[in-house]
């Protein structure tokens, strides 16, 4: 009895120490071993995310991004259909406000070019209160925000959603038909 008791409290804490932990995303493209971790701010003083390519033991490139806000996903995709691989890591909280945003980081060769997406002009984001969220489904990136209207001075949800489609080569966001 006195095991079983053990290992179940073994179990509860192993779990909470996993939850825990950093976001982490790893891919596998070309040979090449991509990782995105997410720093903790409690530990590293900011909230920053790397991305780190690895062939084999050997690694090809770190990148260090500052973005003072919390990774809520990243993706391996191919934004542009030129081939190379585009690493999007998509951010929550910017600065303590409710604001989301994406980074690009395409692959060329041994390093990254870097892109911030562009932002949402101000004809795409009336009644913008944030809560942004990004998905990347058939090589496109998209981003959906809920849409909030005023009632006796409070944002109240309305249940729609304004949605975008990022135009890599242009950086800017495209908005989706309804």
């Amino acid at each position: 009895m006195d095991k079983l008791i053990f290992i179940a409290m073994f179990s509860l804490v192993a779990a909470a120490a996993a939850d825990d932990r950093p976001a982490e995303w790893n891919f596998e493209k070309e040979g090449l071993s991509i990782q995105v971790v997410g720093k903790d701010a409690e530990f590293d003083e900011k909230r920053a995310y790397q991305v780190v390519v690895r062939a084999g033991l050997r690694t090809l490139a770190r990148l260090e991004v500052n973005r003072d806000g919390m990774v809520t996903d990243a993706w391996i995709t191919d934004l542009d259909d030129d081939g190379a691989f585009e690493i999007v890591v998509a951010t929550a909280q910017l600065a303590g406000t409710e604001i989301g945003a994406a980074d690009v980081h395409e692959w060329q060769g041994f390093h990254f070019n870097s892109t911030k997406t562009g932002d949402l002009g101000a004809d795409q984001r009336p009644d913008y209160r944030g809560n942004d969220q990004f998905t990347v489904t058939g090589g496109r990136l998209r981003r959906a925000y809920p849409i909030f209207a005023d009632s006796d001075g409070t944002a109240v949800p309305t249940g729609a959603l304004a949605e975008f489609e990022y135009r890599f080569g242009e950086n800017r966001w495209e908005p989706e038909p309804p």
